[in-house]
């Protein structure tokens, strides 16, 4: 055997590693990826959340001063949809709200 092909016989397995190690990592920076959309899914239907109880205590607090000017700007159908938005969910989701699997109940 000459030396040319011994060599080859021993790096052929560091190359076969070589190329599963980089698959491996192509696979694990598509995972981030996905779990990075994920996380903003989450924070951007966090925050809408957060709005909404935000301006509702607006209008709780409106109610409790007697202050009709203010309590009269709420838009009671924008968080009728707000809310009913949050519990069907996009995407199969159910927004956290339902203790079902995400289906419509149909």
């Amino acid at each position: 055997m000459s030396a040319v092909e011994r060599q080859r016989k021993e790096t052929r397995p560091m190359k076969q590693l070589m190329t599963a190690a980089q698959a491996a990592l192509r696979d694990k920076a598509k995972e981030r990826e996905m779990l990075e959309r994920k996380k903003q899914s989450m924070l951007a239907k966090k925050a809408a959340m957060e709005k909404m109880v935000a301006n509702f205590m607006l209008f709780i607090e409106a109610i409790e001063k007697n202050d009709t000017e203010t309590a009269q700007k709420f838009n009671e159908k924008e968080m009728k949809n707000t809310i009913l938005s949050m519990i069907i969910g996009g995407g199969g989701h159910n927004g956290g709200f339902a203790a079902d699997d995400g289906g419509n109940g149909a």
